[in-house]
């Protein structure tokens, strides 16, 4: 029942504003030490709960008969700091199995409306390989075409698409200094945009009998393509940045989520406790911010020990 000794103003807009910002509701209604108490400990556990987490552990993903995260129940109630990641689940499509099989499904790009970008201009750290030249080779009987070697290069990459082909460059400088220049061929590979924890493995270019470590990361997108140089024709594999608004909240993928449970262990798991609690305080705030205080205003008759009463 709506106490009648705090001036609640309009209820309902305190509601809301406490929702969206914890406190914020009662710096409304002029509940100012109420507001600074709920601001600062409803956001501070949050915040030390995605701290823990590396920031991965408020997204939504919802699945019929697959991963459902229950848990953003209880992250979202604190409002504006966790409904990114209701955009970023609109954003997002997870990549679907392919005929190459699961090891190839996180290098899908699956943005909706486009299997790559159709356009990209970014900074590229990788490696770059020429492909044998079956006409300086003369084999003999047994004899397998040499490898050639890789190159470390850094430069920039880009391409644009048109009429469903793409164009475009890498333009850079390999690790003794030498300028490269290569043209895109054929359609590239990326991973998806929207990532909050994607692989980043090499599998192309490694030295022959190299198992590659996994890698997953945040900020960085990986890239393979085909590349022309004049008559010669190569391969480049490496990583492109990925920019706050494509990881932050995006929804984590079931071999990215193993990784980061393995590595993490149960520091993620307290990550994730910590905001559910801070979601489920804020909804206390809230109702607070509604209904008034439900007792402790300090004139309340104290209770009198009737001496009358028979012992």
């Amino acid at each position: 029942m709506t106490t009648p000794k705090v001036d609640l103003k309009n209820k309902w807009l305190a509601a809301v504003l406490a929702f969206l910002v914890p406190g914020f509701g009662h710096a409304y209604q002029r509940r100012r030490f109420k507001a600074v108490i709920y601001f600062s400990c409803v956001l501070g556990m949050f915040f030390t709960g995605m701290t823990l987490g590396e920031w991965k552990v408020v997204y939504w993903r919802w699945e019929p008969g697959g991963h459902r995260t229950f848990g953003y129940l209880a992250q979202v109630l604190v409002g504006l700091p966790a409904l990114p990641a209701r955009f970023q689940a609109l954003r997002y499509t997870a990549p679907p199995l392919d005929g190459f099989g699961v090891e190839r499904r996180l290098r899908l790009d699956t943005i909706k409306g486009s299997d790559v970008d159709s356009e990209l201009d970014l900074p590229f750290t990788g490696r770059f390989r020429y492909r044998p030249d079956p006409a300086s080779f003369a084999p003999e009987a047994g004899d397998e075409f040499p490898n050639e070697p890789i190159i470390n290069v850094t430069g920039r990459i880009r391409w644009q698409q048109e009429d469903g082909s793409f164009t475009g460059n890498f333009e850079g400088n390999s690790e003794d200094g030498k300028p490269i220049k290569l043209a895109i061929a054929g359609q590239p590979t990326v991973s998806p945009r929207v990532f909050a924890h994607g692989e980043i493995t090499p599998s192309m270019l490694r030295e022959k009998d190299t198992m590659p470590v996994r890698q997953f990361s945040n900020s960085l997108r990986y890239v393979h393509c085909d590349v022309e140089e004049g008559t010669r024709i190569g391969e480049i594999e490496g990583t492109v940045e990925r920019s706050l608004v494509d990881w932050f909240q995006a929804p984590l993928e079931d071999k990215a989520l193993e990784e980061i449970h393995g590595r993490l262990g149960r520091r993620y798991a307290l990550a994730e406790v910590i905001t559910w609690i801070a979601g489920l305080l804020n909804l206390l705030a809230i109702w607070d911010a509604l209904e008034g205080p439900a007792y402790g205003y300090g004139d309340e008759e104290e209770m009198v020990e009737d001496d009358s009463v028979d012992r």
